[in-house]
């Protein structure tokens, strides 16, 4: 596996876009994200359930992003003109060889001015009594930030689980116990939004930088 330090050996390090936009760039962000939660949970054309496959949810949140996205009053929030929300990015910074495909993940806000630092969003299906899920969602979803697979020029990402059967509080407690065994910097803790909002702090493996990842569960079990 290629390093970042081979990486920028002969070129310079694109900004990282989570810096670049800063503190409140990234909270409008997650605004955005959870705007687009509502929407799509109150489309009836579109009902999610616990057979509700993990891409189509993501698809139909991606188009409600877009949607509200393309509305925004560009006047009020000049440092984030030029951000684009971007379906199935594929990121070729940790492409193994030519011709390989790129890991690709699910949607990312970027421009076009940090090359592949972006502000990522990856998916997973979360369910009761699921334990495969949840370690699922740290060996896929927390493991491709802390390994570079994903955001490798990016300090600040996300993952959007998808709560389709329990309760939130019962499943943050269960990937607490899992992310444990992955030596976090800092486990799941909430965060000051009125949403099911967490943050946790790791050291990615790729150049020994800390990262933040923020956790946001969508809860479509209840009415």
């Amino acid at each position: 596996m290629s390093s970042i330090r081979n990486i920028t050996s002969s070129t310079p390090m694109p900004p990282d876009l989570a810096k670049k936009i800063g503190v409140g760039g990234v909270n409008e962000i997650l605004d955005v994200f959870w705007k687009g939660y509502q929407e799509l949970k109150n489309d009836t054309t579109f009902i999610v359930d616990s057979s509700s496959e993990e891409d189509d949810i993501t698809q139909k949140w991606y188009e409600k992003i877009l949607g509200i996205w393309d509305s925004r009053n560009r006047a009020t929030s000049i440092a984030l003109n030029g951000l684009r929300p971007i379906h199935q990015y594929g990121d070729n910074t940790m492409k193994k060889r030519k011709g390989a495909k790129a890991p690709t993940i699910d949607f990312c806000f970027k421009d076009w001015s940090t090359d592949n630092s972006y502000f990522g969003a990856e998916a997973k299906n979360l369910y009761e009594s699921r334990p495969d899920k949840i370690e699922r969602y740290v060996s896929t979803g927390v493991d491709n930030y802390t390994t570079g697979r994903y955001g490798s020029q990016s300090s600040e990402s996300s993952i959007i689980g998808y709560v389709l059967s329990g309760k939130i509080p019962d499943i943050v407690n269960e990937l607490k116990v899992e992310m444990a065994k992955w030596s976090p910097v800092a486990n799941l803790a909430r965060s000051a939004s009125t949403n099911p909002q967490y943050k946790s702090s790791h050291l990615r493996t790729l150049d020994s930088q800390e990262i933040s990842l923020y956790h946001l569960f969508f809860d479509f079990v209840s009415a």
